[in-house]
C-alpha cells in the first residue's frame, strides 16, 4: 500500500511518498498557508524521515528546510538520507538564513555514481545536468522518476527548457520518459519549464500542476498540457480527468492498494485535510 501526495503549497513544491508502516519520503519542502513540511512529519507521527529529496535550490523551494532540520535535532526525528544534485555541495544549496550547515554536512547523499534507490518495491531514479555553468540555476534541478507497480511518475522540479533539452541527449533519460504515465509539470506549469520535445517520448495519462502563489494556470499552458495528457482507463480518475492542478483541485493523492488500479483523489472533491488524510 502506497500513497503519493502532492500538497497544496504557495511557495515551491512538496510531495510525500507514504507507506502504511510509516516509512516516508519527502520530495521538496515548499510551504503553504495551511501546510508546512515539518508539521506534516509531526502529524504523521514519523519516528524518522527516511529520505528528504531536495530537487530545486531557489528560496521558495527551500522555505521549509530549516524547520525540518531543526525539528530533526530538537525532537529527535532524524533524517536518514538527504538527496540532492551531487555536483552541488551543501553550501551551494541555499542562501536562506539561518541555515544549519553543520547539520546538513553530516547528512549522507546516497546518489552519485548510482542513480537509483530501491526500497519496498519502489524504485526512484535520478537525473541531473552535470555542468555547473550550463544554462541557469533551474537547469541544475534534480529530476526524479518514481516507479511502483502501475504508477510511473516524473517529478522534474523547476527544470527549464535548456535543462530538458540537455537531458534529452541521454538514451536512458528518453527511455524513462517513455514509461511515464503521470507527469508533474516543471516550474508550476509556467512557460519557462515547458519543453515540447519531451512529449515526443512521454505520453502521459495524467498531468499534474502545482500552482505557484495559488494562481491559476496560464490559459495557453493549460491548453497545451491538456492536449498532452491522453487520459486513463475507467477507475483511475473521476470523469476521466486528465489535467489536475492544486489551484483547482487542492492537494492531489495517488494511491495504490494491493493489486487494484492506481487511483487519484483530490482534496476538494474528496473532502481531505491539508495533509490529504480523511477528516476524522
Amino acid at each position: 500500500m502506497i500513497d503519493i501526495k502532492i500538497f497544496q503549497v504557495e511557495k515551491g513544491f512538496c510531495s510525500a511518498i507514504e507507506f502504511s508502516h510509516h516509512m516516508t519520503i519527502l520530495i521538496d519542502c515548499g510551504l503553504g498557508r495551511k501546510f508546512k513540511p515539518a508539521e506534516y512529519i509531526w502529524h504523521r507521527q514519523c519516528k524518522y524521515l527516511d529520505y528528504l529529496i531536495l530537487p530545486a535550490y531557489s528560496n521558495d523551494h527551500l522555505q521549509g528546510f530549516s524547520d525540518l532540520v531543526t525539528q530533526s535535532f530538537q525532537h529527535y526525528i532524524p533524517i536518514h538520507f538527504l538527496v540532492y544534485n551531487p555536483i552541488l555541495n551543501p553550501e551551494q544549496i541555499s542562501t536562506i538564513k539561518p541555515f544549519p550547515l553543520p547539520s546538513v554536512n553530516s547528512l549522507y547523499n546516497p546518489i552519485g555514481n548510482n542513480k537509483n534507490i530501491e526500497v519496498e518495491g519502489l524504485k526512484l531514479t535520478f537525473f541531473w545536468n552535470e555542468n555547473k555553468v550550463f544554462g541557469t540555476e533551474y537547469s541544475l534541478g534534480l529530476v526524479t522518476f518514481l516507479e511502483y507497480a502501475d504508477i510511473k511518475i516524473i517529478f522534474p522540479s523547476d527544470l527549464d527548457n535548456a535543462g530538458w533539452n540537455n537531458l534529452l541527449q541521454s538514451y536512458e533519460f528518453r527511455h524513462k520518459l517513455e514509461k511515464v504515465n503521470i507527469f508533474v509539470a516543471s516550474s508550476h506549469g509556467e512557460e519557462k519549464g515547458y519543453c515540447r520535445e519531451i512529449f515526443n517520448y512521454c505520453k502521459p495519462e495524467i498531468i499534474i500542476v502545482s500552482n505557484k502563489d495559488n494562481k491559476p494556470l496560464n490559459p495557453r499552458m493549460k491548453e497545451l498540457y491538456n492536449g498532452h495528457a491522453k487520459g486513463s482507463i475507467v477507475g483511475v480518475s473521476d470523469n476521466n480527468q486528465r489535467l489536475y492542478s492544486t489551484y483547482e483541485d487542492g492537494g492531489i493523492k495517488i494511491s495504490k492498494y494491493l493489486d487494484r488500479l492506481k487511483h487519484i483523489s483530490t482534496q476538494h472533491k474528496g473532502n481531505l485535510s491539508p495533509y490529504l488524510d480523511n477528516y476524522i
